[in-house]
């Protein structure tokens, strides 16, 4: 314990800019930077991680500014890094609910909302439905600790001593930003097909047959649709986020990687 206190007093500015990454990723996070989980248990958890890794980044980190200045330049690249951390993992949850708003139109689900406790936003039906489902799935293949971990590597990609090249961490977020609109259409596209399909048959059913309200027929069997249709679609749907998941953490290693040293 000694010994850790004394290596801790010698890499205190070091401990210090670890620490605002971590902060900063756990600030934005999904599921570690939820509203639900107490600040008190993210800010132990973040110095536990910090702690934890401090030995391997001392070993290769460079002397520290003794300008405060300087000092306050690198505590604000250490939260942009644990930002751009957190929000390449929100970008996924950020896709389910996007997918989940696409289907509730469709379906009829768009005329009502629910809050969603975790991040006190409004969200539609089937939004919030697959925003659970999503964040179950990340939790039972372990992406919280997978996150931990990479923001742990990043220390060795992109250490606190050094300057990465921003323009790479711009680009990195703004390209998977991009796809996430690509993972909302590829999770929604099996229910929208099938509410496509269901509305041509109810128009042609309605010119058939014009004494049918063809709204109030419509809009259960779009809903039954709709939620049959998840039922069925689950296993690929959870599926299809494991694969998502493998894949945000992928990115994160390719954008610290060609961020590098500055």
């Amino acid at each position: 314990m000694d010994e850790l206190f004394r290596a801790l007093q010698a890499d205190a500015l070091l401990f210090g800019l670890m620490l605002m990454r971590i902060g900063a990723m756990f600030a934005i996070a999904p599921v570690i930077g939820a509203r639900v989980v107490p600040l008190r248990l993210r800010v132990g958890l973040g110095v536990i991680v910090a702690l934890s890794a401090l030995p391997m980044v001392a070993e290769d980190s460079g002397p520290m500014p003794q300008s405060a200045v300087a000092f306050a330049v690198l505590g604000l690249k250490e939260v942009l890094i644990g930002a751009v951390i957190g929000l390449v993992a929100q970008m996924m949850f950020a896709a389910v609910q996007l997918a989940g708003s696409f289907v509730d139109i469709g379906a009829g689900f768009a005329i009502a909302s629910t809050i969603d406790p975790v991040n006190n936003t409004n969200l539609t039906v089937l939004g919030r439905a697959y925003n659970m489902i999503a964040t179950a799935a990340f939790i039972a293949v372990g992406g919280h600790l997978f996150l931990m971990k990479a923001v742990v590597s990043s220390f060795t990609l992109a250490p606190p001593d050094s300057f990465p090249r921003l323009g790479a961490l711009v680009q990195g977020v703004l390209v998977r930003s991009d796809e996430l609109f690509v993972i909302a259409l590829q999770l929604a596209a099996p229910l929208m097909a099938a509410l496509l399909i269901t509305d041509v048959a109810l128009g042609i059913m309605s010119r058939a047959a014009p004494q049918m309200n063809v709204f109030i027929v419509g809009l259960p069997v779009k809903v039954g649709i709709a939620l049959v249709g998840t039922a069925v679609l689950m296993p690929s749907f959870v599926t299809f986020l494991n694969g998502v998941t493998q894949q945000m953490l992928s990115d994160l290693s390719t954008i610290l990687t060609g961020a590098g040293r500055g």
